[in-house]
């Protein structure tokens, strides 16, 4: 059983308030995949550093903390954002996006560049501070491969959709797409192989794409699907206006997308819905009143002129955390984009408490994901999810006391890459560098990917191929 001690922590968050949650000089203990002990690092090293067994890392120039939790990401996608250097005109929403980014990016996927471009979204999010993902994705089995070989916590959240035919994500088997029942054939199987292994550091969720993409059978079948299996049920709801409008004429008889929501079923304590950008005050109440999670995309959400109202959000005991929506970008950058945009948003409640971004991307997107009995907070009894910043030549976070500590992390932590990282108890990078794999090797098989998506993408464009082919027209009562 692997054992370590943090001594001498310069700060040690144990959990994201100023007010007793900061400890200077402060000492941590691991003993396997839990925290077994924290406190003053004097205290903590008479009582376990004296062990001939114990491996004793000096932090009394680190900053050691919770690893932030990202509550929602789309982990292999990076090729699809060449897509927008290419664009000859700005896009207009969500479902424009989706018609000339996403589903033709989504289509050209195959297992094995899954798999890679997975391994690069996940040494960006380690080497950002980032040590759960959530990962709404196709091709359950090549995630699963990567998360294991990341050594990751990694909820796997299986996308399925109806509207487009997209590339089969069952490995091995050559059909030209998934049916309905075939993707939730997917699902149940991914759940039973891979839900809760990896001694628990590895969920899996039901994930129908979006309520205006997928068949309202589909959208009830996986709750089913969720509870028989108590799993979690995701979906993308009210990421723009133009989705948003659209959903809201389409179920206008029973009192727009959220009321019918609800109607469903589908809006539960297991509920996770990606971005909520656009909910009203009175949906963000039924939000709060039914249990259900938001995962607040700033940044991406920004891109299509929208903001989240998480202050009311916050007000109305809301679970809130914080997602990045994509694999090249860091939780450090989300949480500038929630201190910055909720303080100059013209609505009657702005700005957030010093401390909030990060408690948002900590303990905040566990408690979303369900998984707050575990991580998101430094305390005896949770897994060892821990990272730590060099604060040696960190000319931004300075400089530092703990009334600012929480602030700067927000305000200046962007850019920040993370010195150790360690999941479960077990260091994945150390003293800046990577333990469990070859970054070089990675960033290449995913340059790889991406030039090989180029040279497809530009052949279709040129020959006037979509790359994609729709099934049902989105928005539909069925």
């Amino acid at each position: 059983m692997n054992k370590i001690l943090f001594r001498n922590c310069r700060y040690l968050i144990s959990h994201p308030t100023p007010f007793g949650g900061i400890i200077e000089n402060g000492g941590l203990y691991i003993e396997g995949t839990q925290i077994k002990a924290l406190g003053p690092s004097a205290e903590i090293e008479a009582q376990y550093g004296n062990q001939p067994d114990v491996d004793i890392v000096d932090a009394s120039k680190k900053i050691v903390m919770p690893g932030l939790v990202d509550a929602h990401n789309h982990v292999g996608e990076a090729q699809m954002f060449l897509i927008f250097g290419w664009l000859e005109s700005p896009l207009t929403g969500i479902a424009d996006t989706a018609r000339r980014v996403l589903w033709p990016a989504y289509n050209w996927f195959t297992e094995e560049s899954v798999y890679d471009l997975t391994l690069l979204g996940m040494a960006n999010l380690l080497k950002h501070g980032t040590t759960t993902v959530a990962n709404a994705f196709t091709f359950p089995d090549a995630v699963y491969r990567a998360s294991v070989v990341s050594g990751m916590r990694t909820a796997i959240h299986v996308q399925t959709i109806t509207s487009v035919k997209l590339a089969d994500a069952r490995h091995g088997v050559a059909v030209p797409y998934l049916t309905e029942d075939e993707y939730m054939a997917l699902t149940e199987e991914a759940i039973q192989n891979y839900h809760n292994t990896e001694d628990g550091r590895i969920r899996v969720g039901v994930h129908p794409s979006a309520t205006y993409n997928c068949t309202q059978s589909m959208l009830t079948k996986g709750m089913a699907l969720a509870e028989k299996y108590d799993v979690q049920f995701c979906t993308h709801v009210a990421e723009s206006p133009d989705e948003k409008s659209r959903a809201d004429a389409t179920w206008a008889a029973e009192g727009g997308q959220i009321q019918h929501l609800r109607d469903l079923g589908l809006m539960t304590p297991r509920t996770l819905f990606y971005h909520g950008a656009v909910l009203n005050e009175q949906e963000i109440e039924m939000v709060a009143e039914t249990g259900t999670a938001i995962a607040h995309n700033p940044p991406t959400n920004s891109i299509l002129g929208n903001c989240a109202y998480l202050p009311y959000m916050l007000q109305q005991n809301v679970k809130v955390g914080l997602g990045t929506d994509a694999p090249t970008h860091n939780l450090f950058n989300v949480m500038l984009s929630v201190s910055q945009q909720h303080a100059i948003m013209p609505r009657e409640l702005r700005g957030l408490m010093p401390w909030t971004p990060f408690e948002l991307a900590t303990v905040g997107s566990a408690r979303a994901l369900r998984w707050e009995e575990q991580i998101g907070t430094l305390e005896p009894g949770k897994r060892a999810d821990v990272v730590t910043i060099d604060l040696t030549r960190n000319t931004s976070l300075f400089p530092l006391n703990p009334g600012v500590l929480h602030l700067f992390l927000a305000f200046n932590g962007p850019g920040t890459q993370v010195s150790d990282a360690l999941v479960d108890g077990r260091f994945l990078r150390r003293d800046g560098e990577f333990t469990i794999f070859d970054e070089e090797e990675i960033i290449n098989r995913a340059q790889y990917w991406c030039d090989k998506f180029t040279a497809d993408y530009m052949q279709a464009k040129a020959e006037g191929d979509p790359m994609f082919e729709r099934v049902h027209e989105e928005y539909q009562h069925f």
